[in-house]
């Protein structure tokens, strides 16, 4: 069986397995219509995992018995090129190099900070203090656990604002590597989200010992929190590699990304609930995906439910097509940073 065959079957395989998890309410599979219970979850989270194997075998060459001279590739600069693909394959080839990028990520920026890594948990922490008090004192809001609930959201907002941010800035800041050594581009991308998803993880012990403090209960439902994680990973690594692309060419979009991310807190329900809203506005709301990775991820934590399947579907989506679209520009465009940047 060759690679293509092998790979094929496991796309098909994975896509089924994703279709029938997110679609199980609808077939009358799940537990409890509109709830993504965590056989869904486990479901859709291997389902995805496959269907993502099955793409990267599906594009190599070569049949999976065969190891002679014969069954090699050739490089042919006539050959079509599966830009994405290929790129993929090579952030993996130097996966080395992606975790002493993780590294530098979280140790340089604090590097003469006498707390160093700390401020991972002051930054979210400081910042809920203060928007707590606001909102407490000043709008009298009424959301049980309020800070628990605002937590939540800033926690899964950073993962989107820091990571997507960053991936531009470590880009258009490595001129005098990308022009010295070959390296897949994408991979400062990659090591921007893998780092903003770490100082996820490190924030979660803040937000464990508020959930103990407002006494909300750790149930099994946190168990999601993996699959909502590695979907918004997604949709930020695709948003990131498209605004590198474009930032790459023009330097202003460092600044324009701090307007937009900006505006787009506010519509994304990280201080409020979307049902306080006039009518009017909430669709609005609704139809922003980082609301909805807002929400996923505050279920299991401050409402201890299973995520929404309606919300992760909605979000998974957003996140399949912006990582194909922001792969596939930052891919076409990625011969010319050496010369730009």
């Amino acid at each position: 069986m060759s690679r293509r065959t092998f790979g094929l079957i496991a796309l098909g395989v994975g896509l089924g397995l994703l279709a029938v998890s997110l679609l199980a309410d609808r077939i009358s599979l799940g537990g409890m219509p509109g709830v993504f219970g965590w056989k869904q979850m486990l479901g859709a989270g291997v389902g995805l995992l496959i269907l993502m194997v099955g793409a990267l075998i599906a594009r190599e060459r070569g049949d999976m018995d065969g190891g002679t001279e014969d069954s090699l590739a050739l490089y042919d600069t006539a050959s079509a090129r599966h830009y994405i693909f290929d790129e993929l394959r090579e952030v993996l080839a130097y996966r080395d190099l992606l975790v002493l990028l993780v590294d530098r990520n979280l140790t340089a920026r604090y590097k003469r900070s006498a707390l160093g890594v700390l401020w991972t948990l002051l930054d979210p922490l400081l910042t809920m203090l203060v928007m707590a008090v606001i909102y407490t004192a000043l709008f009298q809001t009424r959301i049980p656990g309020y800070p628990v609930f605002l937590l939540c959201g800033l926690i899964a907002w950073n993962l989107f604002a820091q990571g997507s941010y960053k991936a531009m800035a470590d880009l258009t800041s490595s001129g005098g590597l990308i022009g010295k050594v070959y390296l897949p581009k994408s991979i400062f991308g990659v090591a921007a989200v893998f780092t903003a998803v770490v100082n996820l993880a490190i924030s979660l012990v803040v937000l464990s010992v508020f959930m103990v403090a407002f006494n909300l209960p750790f149930t099994v439902s946190l168990l999601s929190l993996p699959v909502v994680v590695l979907v918004s990973a997604t949709f930020t690594l695709g948003v990131g590699l498209a605004m590198s692309a474009l930032a790459v060419f023009f330097s202003d979009m460092l600044n324009i990304h701090a307007i937009l991310t900006r505006l787009l807190m506010y519509l994304s329900g990280v201080f409020y609930l979307v049902e306080d809203l006039p009518a009017r506005m909430q669709w609005l709301v609704k139809l922003t995906p980082t609301y909805h990775m807002v929400e996923l991820f505050r279920s299991p934590t401050y409402g201890g439910q299973w995520p929404s399947l309606t919300s992760l579907a909605y979000l998974t989506v957003w996140a399949v097509v912006a990582f194909g679209l922001g792969a596939w520009i930052f891919t076409r465009l990625s011969d010319a940073y050496a010369y730009r940047i």
